[in-house]
């Protein structure tokens, strides 16, 4: 069952298959959100070499996030899922003195 079903087709199946339409929404989700294209993304992530922007790994295709700053919107760059989190849960730097006392503490 790699497609939908769709009542109003003639064969009873969506045209496109779902891997192909997930892989459309998230590009749609991506632009809508970040107003930043496929075309975008991929020189971002160009530009950092693959890389995640905080810790330097290599991050497989499909598996970059889209860092962004929630009050303004500006997109800071890609990281990996580990990272993103990471900064989430640091309250993504609004209190930049939390990262300090993180890695005071790490120390």
């Amino acid at each position: 069952a790699a497609y939908h079903k769709d009542a109003s087709a003639p064969d009873g199946r969506r045209s496109v298959c779902r891997h192909c339409k997930a892989e459309s929404d998230r590009w749609d989700k991506i632009e809508r959100r970040y107003s930043l294209s496929k075309e975008a993304f991929y020189e971002l992530l160009d530009s950092q070499d693959g890389r995640c922007a905080i810790c330097l790994d290599h991050m497989p295709k499909g598996t970059a996030v889209v860092d962004h700053c929630h009050t303004t919107g500006i997109v800071r760059g890609l990281l990996c899922g580990g990272c993103n989190s990471g900064i989430g849960h640091l309250k993504d730097g609004r209190d930049l003195d939390i990262f300090d006392r993180a890695k005071r503490y790490l120390s």
